[in-house]
């Protein structure tokens, strides 16, 4: 789909609050000028919808459409950071025939809330920790204490809930490993059924905890399977079908595997094309089934669609990206653990929003990984052995449209 986008110069402000062009919080009062960009128009031909509109301030922008019956919306075009100006978005009709949507115009606002965890071993202390990963339904942070050989369960404000796994010797089990020990385990995802996986990065396999939180055994490979192997797993998340998508950190592939524990998708391998990774270490899916793979190797994040196929990749400003997340607004969200900063991109890779703090003389260290809620961000911010949590705000105006199928000539 091609559309006509304006590029014009973006300033990136490195500051605790993310507001745009300032390092200053303030509330987000539609101005009288974005009234002008609800004479927001729709021209319909037998094959495309050309929606026109203008904006008079620099913003993302998106188009979206209502699902029928269901709550939320199809992304049809975009997010785009625009500067003011008059703007078409050609879009195949049979995407918007007898529907209805909005144009979105927003902004987002980030402020410092808290911080949970220090170094330690104790029920709120990490060492080095890696990944993040996050419970809808129930609303709790899972952490993967790396250094500590254990998973961490916490209230989204900050409570501690319990533990799990283990090496061994730090849970006083001086005879033997147990079963459901962990060996600086990477990541952890949370699944639809109040279980969790763990990518057991030494031991080589993904690991499920049941919604009891009791070991239920290896998800991927099998025992006894000698034709699937893992060689270092990493990021780790699961998708709305509750598949679990995995990084093979010295296998330098993606994975998909299915509930049961059957390989359903392989991406990748060592090389320098688009197709290959040089040291992956993360991976989102959104809501499309497009794939975000955070390559440290290439300084990248390889961007593929839902086949593997090759979409385009994301660079600016990146020198380690280590870990990503996709926001509801199809926003996409990068921790850097050499520059110690989070980027906010647009799905073509221009970054419209950066930060390296979380108060003033308080700066991030080596982040890991994240995790965005429609409210909140979850930054696990490896290098200080802590998560620091940002209330999250969007501020936006919307413009309805509507296509019936008789105004299609």
């Amino acid at each position: 789909m091609r559309t006509s986008i304006k590029h014009a110069l973006f300033l990136c402000i490195c500051s605790v609050i993310l507001f745009p062009f300032s390092g200053i919080a303030k509330e987000f009062a539609p101005d009288p000028g974005l009234e002008n960009a609800a004479n927001l128009s729709v021209n319909i031909s037998s094959h495309t919808a050309l929606f026109k509109f203008t904006l008079t301030k620099s913003r993302c922008v998106s188009l979206q459409a209502s699902l029928k019956g269901k709550r939320g919306f199809d992304l049809l075009w975009g997010p785009y950071w625009l500067e003011p100006g008059k703007y078409n978005a050609s879009i195949p009709i049979n995407l918007v025939a007898n529907r209805s949507g909005t144009l979105q115009v927003f902004d987002i606002s980030l402020s410092p809330a808290k911080t949970i965890g220090r170094r330690g071993n104790g029920e709120l202390q990490f060492s080095h920790p890696m990944g993040i990963g996050w419970d809808s339904a129930q609303k709790e942070i899972y952490v993967a204490d790396t250094g500590n050989d254990r998973i961490i369960r916490i209230s989204s404000d900050g409570r501690f809930l319990g533990q799990y796994g283990g090496f061994g010797v730090a849970f006083g089990d001086t005879s033997e490993e147990r079963e459901d020990s962990l060996d600086e385990p990477w990541d952890v995802a949370p699944g639809g059924f109040s279980n969790f996986y763990v990518s057991d990065q030494n031991n080589d396999r993904i690991c499920e905890f049941d919604a009891y939180k009791s070991y239920r055994g290896a998800l991927f490979p099998k025992a006894g399977d000698k034709q699937n192997r893992l060689n270092r797993p990493r990021g780790i998340i699961t998708d709305f079908e509750n598949n679990t998508w995995l990084i093979d950190g010295r296998g330098y592939r993606i994975l998909k595997i299915s509930s049961g524990g059957n390989k359903l998708f392989e991406l990748g391998g060592f090389g320098w094309s688009s197709w290959k990774f040089k040291d992956p270490t993360q991976i989102a899916v959104d809501n499309s089934g497009r794939i975000f793979v955070c390559d440290k190797g290439a300084h990248r994040i390889g961007v593929f669609d839902r086949l593997g196929s090759f979409i385009n990749e994301i660079k600016d400003h990146l020198k380690s990206p280590s870990g990503i997340a996709v926001d509801s607004d199809g926003l996409i969200w990068v921790c850097d653990d050499e520059t110690s900063e989070l980027g906010v991109y647009t799905p073509n890779g221009r970054r419209i929003y950066c930060f390296n703090e979380f108060a003033d003389n308080d700066k991030l260290r080596a982040p890991t990984d994240l995790v965005v809620t429609p409210d909140t961000v979850y930054l696990l911010d490896s290098g200080n052995n802590r998560i620091v949590v940002y209330d999250k705000k969007i501020l936006s105006m919307s413009f309805p449209w509507q296509v019936g199928t008789g105004m299609i000539k």
